[in-house]
């Protein structure tokens, strides 16, 4: 009589919660059931088969694994260039962060309330409107930073890659500005940090006579470590994830033309997972191998995921 009491009370739980269990279904289940159902096929807009598809097996895959296995185009050149650009520009918000911050906690420093809501400013202004900002900065027929150059008699860079094949400038311009959008966060959580650390212990590292970088290495740094790792991580995060940067301000380009397999390719020189994906939903409409692709990317995101969560935030 326990147990059927027992089902009969969850039973009337389940019966009020199925209203909202069915909003969840038809919102999230079906869109992810549908979503690996197309995986399968070949819908696409480009290829006119959005209303007649058909089921291809585990062709989309086989395309995404042949691109996957080159870095010179396509799926394995996305994914090099998101994995070097993450390792660099994480790299420098780090620094510049650290940098900033440890200005900003100068105990001499003057109008500092003044510094830090100019530093800030960069993480208070709307992400499009700055990115916009920086393509105007960076254009290389009417930019600012162009126009200085010509008044100071050097020539025009091709800050984007706009008239040139050239790679290294449009990857400085998507480093400096992503850094210049990102670096307050890690800012702000090692000024937090540095204002906690116990001052008895720097007065007395200099008492015994410890320099600067010493009383930072060994007084300062154990105790903002946490914070600084746990923002480092965030920071990966974002970072491996950024679209808004790159598809502002070169789309994926400059484009590049080469011979592959027999047959000539487009390469977009500064292509990331995001980019790549986007480009191929919203401009290819090869929505079954955009499936194919979120799938693929799910199998290799959540492992690194669980992993960083269980070595950082105490998942078991």
């Amino acid at each position: 009589m326990t147990f059927l009491t027992s089902v009969r009370r969850r039973g009337y739980a389940y019966l009020f919660l199925l209203p909202s269990l069915a909003v969840v279904a038809l919102i999230s289940l079906y869109p992810l059931a549908f979503g690996i159902y197309m995986a399968f096929t070949d819908i696409s807009t480009r290829r006119g088969t959005w209303y007649r598809w058909h089921l291809v097996g585990l062709e989309n895959f086989e395309r995404l694994a042949s691109e996957l296995l080159s870095w010179r185009y396509g799926l394995g050149r996305a994914l090099l260039n998101t994995i070097v650009f993450t390792v660099i520009n994480v790299g420098l918000q780090v620094l510049t962060g650290l940098a900033a911050a440890l200005f900003l906690n100068m105990e001499v420093l003057p109008a500092k309330r003044l510094f830090r809501s100019l530093f800030i400013v960069p993480w208070a202004v709307p992400g499009y409107v700055s990115i916009m900002a920086w393509f105007f900065l960076y254009n290389y027929s009417y930019g600012y930073l162009n126009q200085i150059l010509l008044n100071l008699g050097f020539d025009r860079v091709d800050w984007l890659g706009m008239a040139s094949s050239n790679t290294f400038w449009p990857w400085v311009s998507i480093h400096v500005t992503n850094t210049w959008l990102a670096y307050p966060f890690m800012m702000s959580v090692v000024l937090a940090a540095l204002q906690s650390v116990p001052k008895e212990l720097i007065d007395a590292a200099r008492v015994d006579g410890a320099s600067g970088p010493q009383i930072f290495r060994s007084v300062v740094l154990p105790h903002i470590r946490p914070p600084l790792v746990f923002a480092t991580i965030l920071t990966t995060i974002t970072t491996f994830q950024q679209f808004g940067v790159v598809w502002i301000l070169t789309g994926g380009g400059p484009l590049l033309k080469e011979e592959w397999g027999g047959h000539i390719v487009t390469i977009y020189a500064t292509d990331t997972l995001m980019t790549y994906g986007y480009r191929m939903i919203f401009q290819l409409g090869e929505y079954g191998l955009a499936a194919a692709y979120s799938l693929l990317l799910i199998a290799m995101v959540v492992p690194v995921s669980l992993a960083v969560m269980k070595r950082f935030g105490g998942v078991e």
